[in-house]
């Protein structure tokens, strides 16, 4: 991500800077933590201080264009550590619809996601990874329906898909299994 495009820091200069220094400083404890409150005080300098040290610059305290650039090089570095993972969002055209037997490279996303819940969920079916839309998968995508109380069309459209994926967040969260499947719950249906 690239700071210089983000609509987050457009038109307030010192809370973007001090926005990018926390995030460094969160990825690299050695560096001053700072409190994005739009004031470039004494905390703020200090940050950036550091940031030019490490970039070889005048150790001035004052962000100019290439301590600017410094601070956005270190961040976009940082950001890949600290900010959460991309989503993942699969293109599916209006009215599109995955039917049994249809050849489409999204089945292999969806039956992964119907295990996962199947481990999670006692009351979802599982299915094999497959990559085809086979009736297994089509049973499977059928038991989620009911369990979330949609028709059980055994489609894969759009509506399916955000069902499938909020419930996949918030059943598995970070993946790990330690504090996140617990294979004795079920959807309420």
């Amino acid at each position: 991500m690239d700071p210089n495009d983000d609509v987050r820091f457009l038109g307030r200069s010192v809370t973007s800077l001090q926005t990018m220094l926390r995030v460094i400083a969160l990825q690299d404890k050695s560096c001053p933590t700072v409190i994005p409150d739009g004031i470039y005080g004494p905390q703020t300098a200090r940050a950036v201080t550091v940031q030019q040290k490490r970039a070889g610059l005048p150790q001035t305290g004052v962000t100019d264009f290439a301590t600017w650039q410094a601070v956005c090089a270190a961040y976009q570095a940082a950001a890949v550590e600290v900010e959460p993972a991309a989503p993942l969002d699969i293109v599916m055209n209006p009215n599109q619809a995955i039917l049994a037997g249809s050849d489409n490279l999204h089945v292999l996303l969806v039956q992964a996601m119907l295990q996962t819940l199947h481990q999670v969920y006692a009351n979802v079916e599982g299915c094999s990874l497959s990559g085809a839309c086979d009736e297994q998968t089509v049973r499977a995508i059928r038991s989620l329906q009911h369990c979330c109380g949609v028709p059980e069309s055994g489609i894969l459209d759009k509506r399916l898909w955000q069902l499938l994926a909020g419930l996949y967040h918030q059943a598995v969260g970070d993946g790990d299994r330690k504090t996140h499947c617990f294979r004795d719950q079920a959807i309420v249906e």
